[in-house]
């Protein structure tokens, strides 16, 4: 089989974006030979497909889980394509309803992407607090360095819950991602994660205000690709937004067979 693919890197995260069509049922074992092309150094796959509603396109992960680091790269491509200044474009990705704004800035190499906000807050039975979002939950881990044992036990117990299960090591403002996918089966320690980032963004908010305060605050998360960016903005009836985003770089479009 010919692709036609994109390498994105959003702070390390290196993303393939397949534009050649793939069915449904072949995007997984597909995704997973493209992250075996060593050449590639890809950590997640997707796949543009048709949108469903108003975004200019769609990208499906091999998952079908949510990443924010594909969407913003995926709106990237395609306002380098479509809007030669830059600018916000919609786009759509797998585990979100509707659509996500992505603001891009072509000359300075930046892409930030509205980010859905976490759902809730739970913790496991030991105490640990679990963001719950949709399409991924993150379990954050505090004054932590990465753990392997850890790392199986939580994933092991979650990762029939949810699309995908993170565990964010959190030390200060450095953040180390570990994401795992069942339906696709992998594990990957990631150069960045900007799901992940977000939800410890908004753990770390909602300990400082108790989740009622008027804010506008931004973090900056050094994770081992690079840094991510989130700035939180609560308003006035009480509800949060964010946006994730940071520096994005695009390779020219090539071909594999796999």
């Amino acid at each position: 089989m010919e692709l036609k693919i994109v390498m994105a890197d959003p702070a390390g995260n290196r993303t393939a974006i397949v534009r050649t069509p793939v069915p449904q049922e072949l995007r997984a074992e597909t995704g997973a030979k493209i992250l075996g092309i060593r050449e590639l150094r890809a950590e997640q796959a997707g796949f543009e497909t048709s949108p469903v509603g108003a975004g200019a396109g769609r990208l499906e992960m091999m998952g079908g889980e949510f990443c924010g680091n594909a969407a913003r790269s995926y709106g990237y491509l395609l306002a380098s394509e479509r809007e030669p200044a830059g600018g916000e474009i919609l786009v759509e990705i797998s585990g979100h309803t509707g659509f996500l704004h992505v603001q891009c800035d072509l000359a300075g190499g930046t892409a930030f992407s509205e980010m859905p906000m976490p759902l809730s807050l739970e913790y496991t039975q030991e105490g640990l607090p679990m963001v719950i979002s949709e399409g991924i939950a993150h379990i954050i881990l505090q004054d932590r360095e990465p753990d392997q044992e850890v790392i199986r036990f939580m994933t092991e117990r979650f990762g029939r819950r949810f699309d995908a299960i993170g565990v964010m090591f959190l030390n200060g403002d450095r953040l180390t991602p570990v994401v795992y996918v069942p339906s696709a089966g992998t594990l990957v320690y990631e150069s960045s994660c900007g799901s992940g980032t977000l939800a410890a963004a908004w753990f770390l908010e909602q300990e400082r205000t108790g989740g009622s305060t008027q804010i506008e605050k931004q973090y900056i998360f050094k994770e081992p690709g690079g840094d991510i960016t989130v700035r939180l903005r609560r308003q006035e009836d009480g509800s949060l937004s964010g946006v994730m985003g940071g520096d994005v770089r695009l390779e020219k479009e090539i071909t594999i067979c796999i």
